[in-house]
Parts: structure tokens; sequence; C-alpha cells
């Protein structure tokens, strides 16, 4: 059986995702799991030697990177990078049980790799319908929540975590459509015409994925209290000034930005897209599923105004 899998996208922040791996090499079960860093030609040749850093300093850890051809005809930034890497990662010769996902400009908190898992284990195992755990959302995540509660509703923002058998059963069968990636609005058109998300809106990698959730009633899980940050200051996202200087430079001034999050948002021209929160992660023992959505104090609820959450939730209890 292979190691459950930690994927990184990563392209051209290399300083971002020298810090993105220092937060998950805090996980003291780290080499329990293969780490892969996706990435695609044309990648800043710098962040070879940020592998090669890692790789030194953790030699029993496992980590690869796959290269990808670059996708010329996309018109969308990172969207081939990103969806490709569901499917090389949960292909059977590679593949464990869940699939941890990141971004390199979105830097988790140490807790990142617990906290999925323990989502895998608790939730996804149990309840065939939650296909996966995702970030909170940005505009609510800096609000302080309570570490131990999580809301599941139908709204997809980043996956955080998602099972090789959901990706395969749900995801695979969209994302090996060549046309997705060569015109992503007529993909939707003539693959999703009823999706209450019209073709041209939230067309990057997370809106295709909140399709295949619409299309087959699948609920997502997020925390009230926010595991993750968003602070990348460069692409067609993120327009802003980045650190500069050399590597050593560029991580110190990333470290004092990120305990700043109005600094943070100075810099850009896009400030309501940049999150920051305390790298450490909250204290938690065990995460709770707020079914009444009575007890989050900073998370709100989506698409789901009968609370169909709660009635599956209850519905697999019963039947148990």
């Amino acid at each position: 059986m292979n190691k459950n899998t930690i994927a990184i996208v990563a392209f051209n922040k290399p300083d971002l995702l020298y810090l993105y791996l220092e937060q998950i090499f805090c996980e003291p079960t780290i080499e329990d799991y293969q780490i892969q860093i996706h990435t695609e030609d044309g990648y800043d040749k710098e962040q070879d030697d940020v592998l090669k850093f890692y790789k030194e300093k953790f030699p029993k850890a496992t980590i690869s990177q796959v290269l990808k051809p670059n996708h010329g005809s996309c018109p969308l930034a990172g969207f081939h990078n990103i969806l490709s890497t569901y499917l090389y990662a949960s292909e059977e010769s590679r593949a464990g049980d869940f699939l941890i996902v990141g971004e390199e400009d979105m830097i988790p908190t140490q807790d990142y790799i617990r906290y999925n898992k323990y989502i895998y284990d608790n939730f996804l195992k149990k309840y065939p319908r939650v296909m996966g755990a995702a970030h909170k959302r940005r505009v609510e995540a800096e609000k302080e929540g309570d570490p131990e509660l999580l809301l599941g509703d139908y709204q997809c923002t980043s996956l955080s975590v998602i099972s090789t058998d959901a990706i395969n059963k749900y995801l695979r069968p969209a994302l090996s459509d060549s046309l997705l990636y060569c015109n992503p609005i007529l993909f939707y058109s003539l693959r999703y015409p009823l999706s209450r998300i019209a073709p041209m809106d939230h067309t990057h990698h997370d809106g295709a994925i909140e399709r295949i959730m619409d299309a087959n009633k699948l609920f997502v899980l997020k925390p009230d209290q926010t595991r993750s940050m968003h602070v990348g200051l460069s692409g067609v996202f993120c327009k802003g000034k980045a650190p500069e200087g050399t590597f050593e430079e560029r991580i110190s001034q990333w470290r004092e930005l990120i305990k700043d999050g109005e600094k943070l948002r100075s810099l850009s021209n896009l400030p309501e897209d940049l999150v920051v929160t305390d790298p450490k992660g909250p204290e938690w023992e065990d995460l709770t599923l707020d079914l009444d959505r009575d007890k989050c104090k900073a998370s709100s609820w989506w698409y789901d105004p009968l609370n169909e959450f709660k009635k599956y939730i209850e519905t697999v209890n019963t039947h148990k």
C-alpha cells in the first residue's frame, strides 16, 4: 500500500514553497506521507534548490517533483497544473487512501496534516457524500473561530483533503476531458448546463470542482478556525509587489508580512484576496460537525437552506 500523499502545486514562488514545506515538516508523522511537488515546464528553477534543501535536511522523508508539460492552450494560469494534480496523485499505481492538497502561496498551519487526516479518518471514510474538506472562505479567514468545529454545505472553496475514491469516482471523469483545459467556459456550458453556477462565473479550478460537487449532490466541510493563509503577491490573481532580493532576504520579508495582514494587503492591488493567521495553528483535540449551525462563531454556510447536510449525516448515523 502506497503512503498517503501531500500534493503541493508550485510554479513561480520558491520562497513561499520553502515556507510551506517548513510548516508541514513540523508534523511529527511527516515521514508517513509521500510529498509531491507538482509543477510544469517553465517553473522557477530556484524551486530545485528548495527541494534539495529539504531532501538533505530530512533524508528519511519521501519528496519528489512531478514535472508536467505546460498546457499552452489553457486560458487560465495554473488551472491545468492544479486540476491535473488530482489525476496524477490518485492513480492506482501511486495513490494512498487520501490526498492532502496544497498550493505554494496558501501557507498551512502546523497542524494542517493532523487536521486533514482527522477529517479523512472520522468523516470522509464514514460519509460518502462528504467529498472532502476545503479552506475557510477568504472573507472570513481572519475571524477567530472555534478550532474544533466544522461546517458542512454545498460550497467548495479550494480543497485541503479528499479521498482518492472520491477523486476517481467524481473528479476523474470530468478532469480527464481535454476540452476543460482548452475552453473551460464551453466545457461548463456543455457538461453542466443546469448548474447554479453560470458558465462564465467562477471559472477557475475551485469552480470546476464545485460544479462536480453540485452535479453529484456532494458536501464539503470547512473549519470555523482557518488552517491556512493566502499570501501570494504575484501572478494573475495576486497583483502586487512581492518581496525582492536574495532568497534569504525574501524569506525574511515574508516572515514579517505573515505577521501583519494589513501590511501584506497594502502591497496588493487585490487586498481582499490576502489573509493571514497564526502559523502555528490552534490547539484542539477533536473535530465536531456543527449540524445545527448555531455553534460556529466565524463561519457561514452556503447553498443549503434546508440543511440537507444535517439530514444526510443523521440518516447515515441512524442506519449504522
